[in-house]
């Protein structure tokens, strides 16, 4: 018994994680391979037809533990899978801004480097080098800069990455350096001042949005709390909601409710450096 309500926990999380995302692998891709714009729909229907093949698992399964056990088995599973999958999101969702912030530091960081590198009188291909050590992501684009390579089009690359988006601005610098001789070291301690105030306004404008975060996420736990003062004044709420149909259809649309609460939140909080449309918060003044 709890090792089939395990299983179907185990398998409704893995359906209804978000798919893991694409990150530097094609700077690795052959050129003639990056040009098909087709790859991306095939991986994207193997990916869709993958989760659907895993549904219909889960659906056998439960029809399987319901006829042998009783429905309700399956509805606490796939309430507790649903509950899980929520609290995945979020925190994966909340390290995924941290880890953006970590790595727009380092770019700060890996600018400063490249500007005293550059100031000290070292070639750029050298000053790459030394910022590439604060900065694991330049890695490449210093290895790019030793051969010849196209070094600003690897760094609009990689910039394409959560928080790495300041590499744009050192590609443009660079290119203006290339093509018309201009003081790269000045051009890259200008970028790093900018790249610096604009992340003191993110700093700002996230302060701002995590009290209303918290209070969402608050108001999400509450009905365990409304369940535990169930039991206390001697009901069994949870026995309503996993053995009756109105229980059921209670429960189903208080996960849904919630569910939506909490994406309606994210996306009304959502930084507009976080949006397509507006990549980069305000510049200072």
């Amino acid at each position: 018994m709890q090792g089939l309500t395990a299983l179907l926990v185990l398998v409704t999380v893995l359906v209804l994680l978000p798919a893991p995302t694409r990150a530097l692998h094609r700077l690795n891709a052959p050129a003639s391979r990056a040009r098909r714009p087709s790859v991306g729909g095939i991986h994207l229907a193997r990916s869709a037809g993958r989760r659907l093949g895993i549904i219909g698992g889960v659906v056998a399964v439960g029809i399987l533990v319901s006829t042998s056990t009783g429905p309700s088995v399956v509805v606490t599973a796939l309430a507790v899978g649903f509950v899980a999958m929520v609290v995945v999101g979020q925190r994966a969702r909340a390290s995924k801004r941290r880890a953006a912030a970590a790595r727009r530091a380092t770019v700060i960081e890996a600018c400063d480097v490249l500007a005293a590198e550059l100031a000290a009188g070292r070639p750029p291909s050298a000053a790459l080098e030394g910022a590439a050590t604060v900065c694991p992501d330049l890695q490449v684009a210093s290895a790019a800069a030793k051969l010849g390579g196209d070094v600003p089009a690897l760094l609009d690359l990689i910039a394409e990455s959560p928080g790495a988006e300041g590499l744009r601005g050192l590609a443009a610098a660079w290119r203006v350096a290339d093509e018309s001789g201009a003081a790269f070291a000045l051009i890259t301690e200008r970028l790093a001042e900018s790249l610096r105030a604009e992340e003191s306004i993110r700093r700002q404008i996230t302060t701002g949005l995590a009290g209303t975060r918290a209070t969402a996420r608050l108001l999400a736990v509450l009905p365990i709390f409304g369940t535990a003062l169930g039991y206390a004044i001697g009901a069994d709420p949870l026995t309503f909601l996993t053995t009756t149909p109105p229980g059921w259809l209670c429960l189903a649309l208080g996960l849904t409710l919630t569910t939506l609460g909490l994406h309606w939140t994210d996306h009304q909080t959502k930084p507009p450096w976080e949006s397509h449309t507006h990549p980069h918060p305000p510049q200072p003044t």
